[in-house]
């Protein structure tokens, strides 16, 4: 009886079990025997993909990288006919999504990793970017629309890069509370000189 080589796992499947393992093990453990080990591949599949580790990380980096800005690209690309429903979708996914670990992750890598912190830098100004537009489109002025989105943004960073917990009732209620809070028009307050 002779044996069909088994194919390859596709680049991607390494790259996310490579994040997957930066998040819950550290940059020190993403070498190719651990991935080789949790794909339950051979180490020659990896090399089928990748020159080496190097290689393997700077891919991670980018393939998160275009990852992101895809979702932000597809986002951006919808017809926003109601810019404060959206505002809410974006708060209610944010709240909702368990997949933050690769940012989690990436964030981590960037502290000392300049490729990584250049792809979270890109990351980041295109979320807040994206953010700002909509609160322009729901008519507030360029510094209000800016002012609201980095601190929706900022908020939503700070809530899965914490390790607070709280209660799912809780989070819902801060959620709308948050909306709320962010889509109030400003008061008619002077700019102190």
């Amino acid at each position: 009886m002779t044996r069909t080589p088994k194919k390859p796992l596709d680049r991607d499947a390494w790259l996310r079990k490579a994040l997957d393992v930066l998040f819950a093990l550290g940059i020190a453990q993403v070498k190719v025997e651990v991935l080789a080990r949790k794909l339950k591949l051979t180490k020659g599949s990896f090399y089928w993909h990748f020159r080496n580790r190097d290689d393997l990380l700077r891919s991670m980096v980018d393939w998160w990288r275009e990852q992101q800005l895809s979702f932000i690209a597809r986002l951006a690309e919808r017809q926003v006919a109601d810019p404060l429903a959206q505002i809410r979708a974006v708060i209610d996914f944010t709240q909702h999504t368990d997949d933050s670990r690769h940012d989690i992750a990436m964030r981590e890598f960037a502290r000392f990793n300049k490729w990584a912190a250049l792809a979270v830098a890109t990351v980041d100004q295109q979320r807040v970017d994206y953010l700002t537009r909509l609160f322009q489109a729901a008519a507030f002025d360029e510094e209000e629309a800016l002012l609201r989105a980095r601190t929706l943004y900022f908020y939503q960073v700070g809530e899965y890069t914490t390790s607070l917990p709280l209660e799912p009732g809780l989070r819902d209620a801060l959620a709308a509370r948050q909306y709320r809070l962010l889509i109030c028009r400003p008061l008619d307050v002077p700019d102190e000189a």
